[in-house]
């Protein structure tokens, strides 16, 4: 990474939060009863201890470039074969990949899953847009960005070309987002069904920004990981130079009915009229608003207008929480439990969905969603404090205290969606190992060009993405749920599942193995063991 940042070493401090006895039901999952925060369990001590051991290899094997279209690579392992995936060297495999051409692409998503809602009718707040960036590599010794000379264009899969099938977004549009907005475009001009890509000069890389694509295929079935082609061609002539296939995740699976009542819309998806009345009549209540009344008098609002969302860069009201702010902390309240359950109630991690977005490499190592955010108050917590001040959020975190053990004065004041943990908030800065805290709480980056999802490999400009993927999508990723083809770059460039270029696959992007294997990071040349995704739904 660019940023020289120290990874954090302290001793860990797991956390079993106690519920209060005035707190709401717990929705279903154990209370606990405790006092004081504990230790972790024993098997969550040995976890920890296999994770911090196996989450060496999650960086070691990391990727020199990357590649498209066509992808064979040097001793790559085939599925089932007895060969270490990806050709340990000693082992003998059979390359499940197809021959490389002379470019190759690689394409992820700036966020691993997309969450959009389906229903604008009585308010917005999850408007569809996925964001897709790309980097083009020429192979050759040395390989070469390439950045002019081409156009690259992203087409959708046959039966997700026209969301507005499914979604009512552009129905209300116009009075939500106070812009009429074609069917089928995004926010900002770009079709669902095909479209380009631009070039962003500083990253080096290719970006098409704001497609609208909905949970649902045209025919209205649930539908969260669609796989959009992307193909570069000649500006000149138009011949066909790379193509290669990227997941679009997005997800309208929304747990808001499981305390506001109603139904989701379909097999467990999309938000109900009789959820959304609900919940604007709670804010009312809470708030003084008259939002209900409003959006049955044909005159929904847009949430973003005065909650803050840096995701989006919707600057909000400043006397007002955040969104982020405003959800966690008020839902923190009665939703403590310390469990990764608490996360599924709202976002779509739950196993028991449709979409089960925690599915990258470190799930199969066994980590979840608190090893890097941490507990639903201490989440809470990080946000509130960065408006502390304001009077929503003084109150928030006083009824939060009985669920922080150490005080909530211990979470660092965090920027929604910009103040996030990255790979070196556990990783040691050489890559070699993990450190001895199993999380990345606290450990904030502090400016948004070195988020994860925009940041550049240690030399070169290859983005960290390109070769590993998009956060919370991670290669290899979980195939749960029949979507096959989440891992289809590394597979088709390397003939496995795991970080493009791993174990010896430099040849993606160089005609000839480098002599430094190390070039892009420290110890990425170090041997790559995937993990086994043994609890996954199938």
């Amino acid at each position: 990474m660019a940023e020289d940042r120290q990874p954090q070493n302290e001793s860990s401090a797991w956390r079993l939060l106690p519920s209060s006895p005035d707190a709401a039901p717990q929705l279903g999952l154990e209370p606990q009863t405790d006092t004081q925060p504990q230790t972790p369990p024993a098997h969550w001590r040995t976890r920890l201890s296999q994770t911090m051991k196996a989450a060496v290899l999650v960086v070691s094997g990391v990727a020199l470039l990357s590649g498209v279209v066509t992808g064979c690579a040097k001793n790559a392992g085939a599925p089932g074969s007895d060969a270490t995936p990806g050709g340990t060297p000693g082992t003998t495999a059979t390359s499940t990949a197809k021959p490389l051409g002379d470019y190759v692409i690689m394409a992820w998503q700036t966020i691993g899953m997309k969450c959009t809602s389906d229903n604008d009718k009585y308010f917005s707040f999850h408007t569809p847009g996925n964001d897709f960036w790309a980097q083009v590599i020429k192979r050759g010794d040395p390989p070469v960005i390439v950045t002019d000379g081409i156009k690259l264009s992203y087409e959708a899969p046959e039966n997700h070309n026209e969301p507005s099938k499914t979604i009512n977004f552009w129905d209300y549009a116009k009075i939500t987002l106070k812009k009429d907005i074609q069917p089928n475009t995004g926010k900002t001009g770009m079709p669902a069904d095909k479209g380009e890509f631009t070039l962003d000069k500083a990253k080096k890389a290719w970006t098409a920004i704001d497609i609208p694509v909905s949970p649902y295929n045209d025919d209205g079935k649930v539908d969260a990981y669609p796989m959009f082609a992307v193909r570069a061609t000649d500006a000149a002539s138009g011949k066909l130079l790379a193509e290669t296939k990227m997941s679009a995740p997005v997800s309208g699976e929304l747990g808001c009915y499981i305390c506001h009542g109603g139904t989701p819309n379909k097999d467990g998806v999309g938000l109900s009229d009789a959820t959304a009345r609900d919940i604007l009549a709670d804010h009312d209540k809470n708030v003084g608003t008259n939002l209900l009344a409003e959006a049955e008098a044909g005159r929904p609002q847009y949430c973003l207008d005065c909650h803050a969302a840096n995701n989006v860069n919707a600057p909000g009201k400043p006397d007002v929480l955040s969104m982020s702010a405003a959800l966690h902390g008020k839902h923190a309240q009665y939703m403590q439990n310390g469990s990764i359950e608490t996360c599924g109630l709202c976002h779509p991690s739950s196993a028991k969905g449709q979409v089960y977005c925690e599915r990258d490499v470190h799930r199969g190592f066994g980590m979840d969603c608190m090893n890097c955010h941490g507990t639903l108050p201490e989440h809470a917590a990080s946000v509130l404090m960065k408006q502390k001040d304001l009077p929503a959020a003084k109150k928030s975190l006083e009824r939060l205290k009985p669920y922080l053990p150490e005080g909530f004065t211990e979470a660092k004041p965090r920027e929604n969606w910009i103040n996030q943990p990255d790979c070196l908030s556990c990783h040691t800065k050489d890559h070699t190992k993990a450190s001895t805290k199993m999380t990345s709480y606290n450990q904030w980056i502090t400016e948004k060009p070195h988020l994860y999802r925009f940041e550049k490999a240690d030399n070169g400009d290859m983005m960290c993405a390109a070769c590993h993927g998009s956060p919370h999508a991670v290669y290899p990723a979980s195939e749960a749920l029949g979507y096959s083809e989440i891992n289809y770059q590394p597979k088709t460039y390397q003939g496995f599942a795991g970080p493009i270029g791993a174990n010896g696959n430099c040849t993606v992007c160089h005609l000839n193995e480098p002599a430094d294997k190390n070039y892009h990071h420290k110890n990425q040349g170090q041997p790559f063991l995937p993990p086994q995704f043994a609890n996954d739904p199938k």
